[in-house]
């Protein structure tokens, strides 16, 4: 009885012991390869590979004293402070184990391509403030942008404060920056250009553009330009990014004004161009939610031809910009939206909406496998009088509804009937009529079978595991004779465009809904598609052929009952090349109208070439090459060429040299020769260095 209650009593202490040893903290497990007690600053000492093991903290040095009365360490050589994923490197420094702060010298951290250094630095692994600090990015060389800054403030993986900010590079810090913060991880400098040259236009000429951090997401800068023969070009820009995956907001601007002293010459109407010109130029994306998108773009030229002349990689691409805002809140099956797009500029026709609101209704289920769709829309239209074409303005109301049921006839074979009906008011008429009202209905059918073969073809040079043939030939048919009816009394300002392509066939998808046709239209269209084996599981494809074309069993005047037949392949067969084809032809006459191709052939390490063409029967017939060659790790070699073969000349060559600095900078040199009556110099010497983003 006795011996029971002394061991009940024992097992009470010891449980006693381990609580209270529990609530001061263990006692950290301290290693090396020489350990000594200094018994007259009441510390353990150890040297050679000194190891600190206190849960999941884990300190590394060369030397290391451990007090236990403060439950402190103070380290030297080679300072690595571990606590789980983090980790921070300096030279020597002290750490309190119950507290979890430290004060550290020469501290190093962060995440590429971010890094900060300091000084001194006090805290602990969720806040740390640095003293003269310095943040570089992915390396820390003399040629790489650095800022250095009094105090430095880190806080769960963001630079939450800055003080005494100084940016530069060279050694020499000489721009000062406002207090910021900045998520590491993410971009510090989002844009920097910098280009010298020469073009005949506008003579010696520097350009920069940059965007430097003034709030957490927030670049703020300028875009620069000093033109010898035409004078200064300089703009706010800014970039922005906030948020996460489901709530963000992001965007971007870029401006510029110049008074322009050069040879102007006149814009894309034949006009004079002014002596003041400039643009700006702002896109936006924001989502709030799942369900809700805000994207918009507002672009205004003082003339057509501002961006032409001083920003020409911008302008090609885009020669007629738009400016828009639209609003969007999508539902389980169904998207309502609010779209408005304005005109800034008057050297172009717009179709403007001031604004449209539409109710889109997705393809959902009745009954019966019967489905249905929708839209509604309310548009204010107005397009501005434009050279001998009159302005026009329009209010509208439209409503399309459909049914359709498809029909699996056979595991092969798909038939679905369509039927539906479009209803639109406009509150503006012409032509005598003070309101219009145009009903039209359609019906139709889609028709698709489905075939495949599979092939025992093996081929290891192309990678090539079996084969598989896709088969689908696709028949489609409208008849909505009355879609043509009233259009003397409709304000045509959503009408056709040019375009060599296939349009939508159905009235609920054309968007020309003020000036349609009747419609008594069969559309065949035969897709082939060869695939195998995917190296991960699945299928690749290795080429896809595919034919479509129109017969009209009514037309306008003029109209073939045949349409072109439009044809386009794509050949895949490895990673390494690519073949694309688009083709228009007209079987009546046997005459090729288009033909667009380019093949692009890579060796991934070493070299690139793509061989392109651009043919449209009585227009143009070009034909470019872009060739990279890569001579070592710094330097690739680049030329673009682009030859007219209706006028038998070379209408771009471009030479240049790429040369990579470290991991920070992207330097070429170019020179171009153009020939041709166009805007653009006949020759051209480029030096542009770009830093890469961070």
């Amino acid at each position: 009885m006795l011996r029971r209650l002394a061991l009940s009593l024992l097992f009470a202490a010891l449980a006693s012991l381990a609580a209270r040893a529990q609530t001061a903290g263990t006692i950290p497990n301290v290693t090396g390869k020489e350990t000594i007690y200094d018994d007259r600053t009441k510390e353990l000492v150890v040297r050679g590979d000194a190891r600190l093991v206190y849960g999941e903290i884990i300190l590394t040095a060369d030397e290391m004293r451990y007090r236990r009365e403060t439950n402190s360490v103070t380290a030297s050589g080679h300072f690595i402070l571990t606590n789980g994923a983090r980790r921070l490197v300096a030279d020597a420094g002290t750490y309190d184990l119950g507290s979890n702060t430290l004060h550290v010298h020469n501290l190093r951290v962060g995440e590429f391509p971010i890094y900060l250094t300091g000084e001194s630095v006090d805290g602990t692994f969720e806040k740390l403030v640095f003293t003269n600090a310095t943040i570089f990015f992915r390396e820390n060389a003399a040629y790489a942008p650095s800022i250095r800054a009094r105090k430095v403030v880190y806080e769960k993986g963001q630079i939450v404060s800055g003080e005494g900010l100084q940016l530069g590079l060279l050694g020499s810090h000489f721009l000062s920056l406002p207090t910021f913060q900045h998520e590491i991880g993410t971009e510090l400098f989002s844009y920097f250009v910098g280009k010298v040259g020469y073009r005949r236009s506008l003579g010696p000429f520097l350009e920069a553009d940059g965007r430097l951090p003034v709030a957490l997401g927030v670049k703020a800068g300028a875009d620069l330009g000093l033109y010898g023969s035409r004078g200064v070009m300089v703009g706010p820009a800014a970039t922005y990014r906030v948020g996460g995956e489901n709530d963000f907001v992001l965007g971007g601007l870029s401006s510029g004004y110049i008074n322009d002293h050069g040879d102007r010459k006149t814009d894309f109407l034949g006009r004079p161009v002014p002596e003041n010109r400039s643009f700006v130029e702002w896109w936006h994306r924001q989502r709030i939610g799942e369900h809700f998108t805000l994207d918009g773009q507002f672009n205004y030229w003082s003339d057509s031809e501002v961006l032409r002349d001083f920003r020409p990689k911008r302008f090609f691409p885009v020669q007629q910009p738009d400016s828009f805002l639209e609003g969007a809140y999508t539902g389980d099956n169904f998207v309502l939206s609010a779209f408005t797009r304005v005109h800034p500029n008057r050297y172009h026709q717009v179709q403007e909406r001031l604004p449209e609101i539409r109710f889109d209704l997705l393809p959902t289920t009745v009954a019966a496998g019967i489905y249905q769709r929708g839209n509604a829309s309310l548009a204010v239209l107005e397009e501005d009088a434009f050279l001998n074409l009159p302005g026009q303005r329009s209010t509208r109301y439209d409503a399309y509804y459909g049914l359709e049921r498809p029909l699996a006839l056979a595991p092969w074979f798909t038939f679905t009937p369509v039927a539906g009906g479009r209803l639109t008011h406009y509150a503006d008429a012409t032509n005598g009529k003070a309101t219009y009202t145009r009903a039209i209905g359609e019906i139709g059918f889609d028709a698709r079978l489905r075939a495949a073969g599979t092939f025992d073809y093996k081929n290891p040079l192309w990678e090539i595991d079996g084969l598989r043939h896709l088969v689908e030939p696709r028949l489609s048919y409208r008849y909505a004779p009355e879609a043509a009816s009233g259009a003397r009394y409709i304000p045509a300002i959503d009408r056709r465009v040019f375009s060599t392509y296939l349009q939508p066939l159905s009235i609920a998808d054309q968007r020309n809904i003020d000036d349609l046709d009747a419609l008594n239209t069969l559309r065949l269209s035969l897709n082939n598609t060869l695939q195998t084996r995917g190296a991960n599981g699945g299928s690749r494809d290795l080429a896809t052929l595919n034919f479509a074309a129109d017969y009209r069993f009514e037309r306008k005047a003029g109209q073939r009952p045949l349409t072109d037949l439009h044809t386009e392949l794509s050949l895949t067969p490895a990673n390494w090349i690519r073949f694309s084809v688009y083709e228009r032809f007209t079987p009546q006459t046997s005459e090729q109208q288009e033909l667009n191709y380019a093949l692009e052939i890579s060796d991934q390490e070493w070299w690139a070439a793509k061989l392109s063409s651009h043919f449209l029967r009585n227009d143009y017939e070009e034909y470019a090459l872009d060739y990279r060659h890569r001579l070592n790790e710094a330097f690739d070699v680049i030329g673009r060429w682009r030859y007219d073969v209706r006028h038998s000349r070379f209408n771009e060559q471009t030479y240049g040299l790429s040369q990579r600095l470290g991991q920070t900078w992207t330097i070429k040199y170019e020179v171009s020769f153009s020939e041709g009556p166009r805007r653009e110099s006949n020759f051209g010497f480029n030096l542009e260095v770009e830093l890469l983003k961070f």
